[in-house]
């Protein structure tokens, strides 16, 4: 706790130093600049996560911003939106530890080495080692103390955009976002920037979460136009379109906390899990395996091949209406078995402290992990030993081991991505309801993917076995990959809610309910993303979510409360982000109190993934 009492008195320092500071900057009339600082101070109360229980620090997310905007004419206007953000935990935060390779002393090799996120281990053992210590594995690899790339992380918008006069057109272009859809927790049609679960997963905001690209987005009204009489006749009001051009790719921004040396890393709280690799044949961990990520991502930039996207905006039965379209690159990956490496002279995957390091194509690997006798074969046996895998890849482990194999996938994101899809929000006049008649407002999102690419959870290997699991990316891509089409619906409804005994309540609070229903057809053997199979989190064919969202303002809108909840049906999982805005300290100061908390099977679907991620988070921003 030495940790979280030094990090409690910084962010203390830096309350009184917020409250010293300016309150705005005033530039000229047509130019307006502004900012935030922030810093907030998380603690981890999972005890996956937190040795020995308790709390640890788990994050010390900061951000600095400044935006501007300047308007030389009426018609042009040039905004700016830089910021610098990271996270002090490395440097600073307690000792979480997650999960990392199975522990081949174990009973089933089932156990995973603890694998301290912030820090190295107990001392990563050479040679041979009959028994190896609790924790041979950390990092200290710092990647998310300062996300500082210019243009990847630091430009937010710096952009221009031109208006006509008269209302027909618009045409904003360089690094920007653009938002679409309107669900909760889960995104249909917000579609047209990857996102950054590095800091706060699915429960950041969607404004933070978005990563921009340079782009152009142009937008005709077709009734300044003079060409709304067609849509007029058909019954469509208000017609507009927006067609945007984006030569820049971006793939969602996650880090997973690979415990394997040399290619050591580190998401700290947030990173995504080492997965438990399990073989399904025999329900025996896989010991002395480690993996290498390479990610295969097409060209930054490419003029020739840009994302595409196109939204017909209108108005239909009283009501909001978009036609949407989209053809991009994926943003999450599919993996592909590349080959391995035969580390001889150390059990723990460190190449670079091996007497000799022997690559395997392909087809050796294959054959090495799933031919008759090979590796899979006498894990399956009846009594399988360290000794005994260790004569399997060429070693003598009568004095223990001193051989592993560090496994090459490459995180492959080069598949294209075709998404046709549709909203439409209509005020329900026609339903007053509750002490003050209000009425709800409907919702709906639909979205239509093509050719989704998805990894097998079963697949056929080299030897006409069919391989369930872990094994069963141990295989040809050409026959662990496959495409299916995945059609999504929400439908919702937002009210603003007067309760009939509260006599006092001042103003109404805002409720959303929406479910959520993904379909894909064919779905059986397939992995919902790998690499997480182990546990056989295969892809549901009907897969349904619901979400909550409420707020409300307290005590004459000082203290803001907003509360988010997401349910995953079929894998019985979910999540809360609860928070509490504090805003009795002026115009500048806001204080946070933020509560998010994760529950679901291991692995299983997005809240299994994330089950250890529990925390209380305090934060300061000082705006202006």
């Amino acid at each position: 706790m030495r940790n979280a009492l030094f990090t409690t008195t910084l962010f203390g320092g830096l309350c009184a130093l917020a409250s010293t500071a300016a309150a705005e900057i005033t530039i000229t009339d047509n130019f307006s600049i502004g900012g935030r600082v922030r810093q907030g101070i998380a603690f981890a109360y999972d005890p996956s996560i937190v040795r020995g229980g308790g709390v640890e620090v788990g994050q010390m997310n900061y951000v600095f911003e400044v935006n501007s905007t300047w308007k030389p004419a009426q018609t042009v206007t040039v905004t700016g939106n830089f910021w610098l953000r990271g996270d002090w935990y490395s440097d600073l935060g307690g000792d979480l530890v997650g999960p990392g390779i199975p522990d081949y002393a174990s009973p089933g090799y089932t156990d995973l080495f603890d694998y301290h996120l912030n820090r190295r281990g107990g001392g990563r053992p050479a040679g041979a080692q009959a028994v190896p210590p609790g924790d041979p594995f950390g990092s200290n690899d710092h990647q998310n103390r300062f996300l500082s790339d210019f243009n990847d992380e630091m430009i937010r918008e710096a952009a221009i955009k031109l208006t006509d006069p008269g209302n027909r057109f618009g045409l904003k272009i360089g690094k920007f976002v653009r938002g679409w859809g309107q669900s909760d927790g889960l995104r249909l049609l917000d579609v047209l920037h990857a996102q950054d679960f590095r800091q706060k997963f699915i429960f950041g905001d969607s404004d933070e979460m978005r990563i921009p690209s340079w782009m152009a987005a142009v937008e005709f009204n077709f009734d300044q136009l003079g060409m709304g009489e067609p849509f007029r006749a058909i019954g469509i009001k208000k017609p507009k379109i927006e067609l945007i051009y984006m030569p820049e790719y971006h793939h969602d921004q996650f880090i997973i906390n690979n415990a394997t040396p040399g290619n050591a890393t580190s998401g700290g709280l947030y990173g995504f899990p080492y997965p438990a690799l399990i073989d399904k044949g025999s329900d025996r961990g896989i010991p002395f395996f480690g993996a290498h990520l390479t990610d295969r991502s097409p060209a930054r930039f490419n003029f020739l091949e840009p994302t595409l996207a196109g939204r017909f905006q209108f108005q239909v039965f009283g009501g909001e209406a978009t036609l949407n379209a989209l053809y991009a690159y994926q943003e999450l990956p599919i993996v592909k078995l590349t080959g391995s490496n035969l580390v001889i002279g150390n059990a723990f995957h460190d190449e670079r402290n091996a007497a000799a390091v022997i690559p395997l194509t392909l087809e050796q690997t294959q054959g090495a992990v799933q031919a008759p006798g090979a590796y899979v074969s006498y894990l399956r046996s009846a009594n399988p030993t360290v000794e005994g895998i260790q004569n399997i890849f060429g070693c003598d482990g009568s004095a223990g081991p001193t051989c592993s194999v560090n496994v090459k996938f490459d995180l492959d994101y080069r598949y294209r991505r075709k998404l046709i899809g549709g909203s439409f929000t209509r005020d329900m006049s026609e339903l007053p309801m509750g002490p003050k008649d209000v009425t709800p407002v409907f919702r709906t999102e639909f979205a239509y993917e093509f050719d989704k690419p998805f990894n097998r959870s079963t697949a056929t290997t080299l030897f006409g076995v069919k391989e369930e699991g872990t094994a069963a990316l141990i295989v040809d891509p050409a026959n662990g990959v496959t495409k299916r089409d995945q059609i999504s619906v929400m439908t919702g409804f937002d009210y603003f809610l007067w309760v009939p005994f509260w006599t006092e309540q001042a103003s109404s609070v805002f409720t959303s309910v929406q479910l959520f229903t993904i379909v894909t057809p064919n779905a059986k053997e397939l992995l919902f993303q790998a690499p997480y199979s182990a546990y056989g989190a295969k892809l549901h064919g009907v897969q349904n979510y619901g979400t909550f969202l409420y707020n409300h303002n307290f005590d004459d809108g000082r203290l803001f409360v907003e509360g988010l909840g997401v349910y995953d049906v079929q894998n019985r999982g979910w999540g809360i982000r609860q928070r509490f805005d504090f805003n009795y300290f002026g115009d500048n100061i806001r204080p946070r109190i933020e509560l998010t908390h994760f529950d679901g099977r291991r692995e299983q679907g997005v809240f299994g993934i994330m089950d250890q991620v529990d925390n209380v988070e305090f934060s300061l921003t000082f705006q202006f």
